[in-house]
């Protein structure tokens, strides 16, 4: 090689190494500039601003189910990313992350939900999954982050992503400890845990409930299989504060919760009944909403309505039957009036008490019992003077009404 060629030579390997160590310092200035930013105390929203501002490129960060959390930078005419955790695709290179634990260059492939190349990195705490951090490709201006080779970018994509690791496990332990204050300040609440009217408000205000704004108690039993996920009950019911006890989802409601509401929450879990008392104007008065939750449950899961909302202010008679604690004393009532027709219809297999019930319910009227029962009307006129003639009442008579009426709610409050 001539001398000329070689001072040649230099200066290009010069140049090369010039140009290297001014992107691995650029590097390590985004790295610098973030960690400032995590360790400042930057959520994960602000945190992708700042890494996606550093870089030049738009960054994308999404959850462990796939879900969008954050993205910033890039250009506002780039599509937008269309992947889809369903797509066989999309699946497998997921699955891959995972496996590698470290970042992939991820090629476009035109025409399927991986149209646009990007490098990702997976941001995992340990052995727990915490979600993605894409630095998808796009054209970025000259002025912002110089082109830098493959190893620069994954250098920056894997420290950003340890960053990201930090601030969201940070944010999932806050979280928990808040999610687990709340549970208690309900338990004490629901369960008469407070000094007096002073402090059981003082409690609600901690949960964020205002002092003018009515309260209820509402109850999931049996306790719905994603119950932890805090997300879809606060979807659900806005500013309501939960825990669980004794295999029930408790919840304090402010408002009035609507009948699609108590509806999505009885879809929670299969076979769960919803039970919810009637408004308490003060916080104080939270042990007694517990107890009528809980009674309208018992009294729907006796009444046949089970996995439905069961409101307390709405069970009528029921109520009052369930302020008398002797139900042997209840049922001793219910027998003395209607006991002759209750072996009737067990030896000969009829439904003569619901016949009773329903006509009763329907202020006598022959027609709209039978509809209900899918009976004819001289069908249900027959049933009733058999009933008459069975248990010696005259249903013409306002008092034997009444307590026909009462006997056949006590039967029905007890499955019968």
């Amino acid at each position: 090689m001539s001398k000329r060629a070689a001072v040649r030579h230099d200066e290009t390997a010069l140049t090369g190494l010039s140009r290297q160590n001014s992107i691995y310092r650029r590097t390590m200035t985004v790295c610098d500039e973030l960690a400032d930013a995590a360790l400042g105390g930057a959520d994960p929203v602000r945190l992708t601003e700042v890494f996606a501002r550093l870089v030049g490129k738009r960054v994308v960060l999404l959850d462990a189910a796939f879900r969008l959390r954050a993205q910033a930078g890039g250009s506002e005419s780039g599509p937008g990313l269309r992947w889809n955790r369903s797509d066989p695709s999309v699946d497998r290179l997921l699955r891959a992350l995972e496996t590698v634990r470290r970042p992939l260059r991820i090629p476009a492939i035109p025409g399927s939900l991986l149209d646009q190349a990007c490098l990702m990195a997976p941001v995992v705490v340990r052995e727990v999954s915490l979600g993605y951090l894409l630095m998808l490709d796009e054209p970025a201006p000259a002025s912002d982050y110089p082109a830098a080779p493959d190893d620069a970018e994954f250098l920056t994509i894997t420290y950003a992503a340890t960053l990201f690791a930090l601030t969201l496990a940070h944010e999932q332990t806050s979280a928990e400890l808040d999610l687990r204050y709340r549970a208690t300040v309900v338990d004490a609440l629901v369960s008469g845990h407070f000094f007096d009217a002073h402090d059981a408000r003082r409690k609600a205000r901690s949960l964020g409930l205002r002092d003018d704004t009515a309260l209820r108690v509402a109850m999931l039993r049996p306790l719905p299989p994603d119950f932890a996920s805090a997300q879809r009950i606060a979807a659900i019911l806005p500013g309501a504060g939960t825990v669980v006890r004794d295999g029930a989802l408790i919840m304090i409601v402010p408002g009035e919760p609507s009948s699609d509401t108590l509806a999505a929450l009885c879809r929670l879990g299969p076979g769960t009944t919803c039970g919810i008392s009637e408004p308490v104007d003060s916080p104080e008065l939270l042990p007694r909403g517990m107890r009528q939750a809980e009674q309208a449950i018992d009294l729907g899961l006796r009444l046949g309505r089970a996995g439905q909302p069961v409101r307390y202010d709405q069970l009528g008679i029921y109520r009052l039957l369930c302020t008398i604690g002797d139900m042997q004393h209840l049922m001793g009532f219910a027998r003395d009036v209607l006991g002759p027709l209750l072996d009737y219809d067990t030896q000969h297999r009829t439904e003569l008490v619901r016949t009773l019930s329903v006509y009763l319910h329907q202020h006598c009227s022959h027609k709209q019992s039978a509809r209900i029962l899918h009976l004819h009307t001289n069908t249900v006129a027959y049933r009733i003077a058999r009933i008459e003639t069975i248990t010696g009442l005259d249903l013409s008579d306002p008092d034997n009404r009444l307590i026909a009426h009462v006997a056949a709610k006590i039967i029905e409050s007890q499955g019968g």
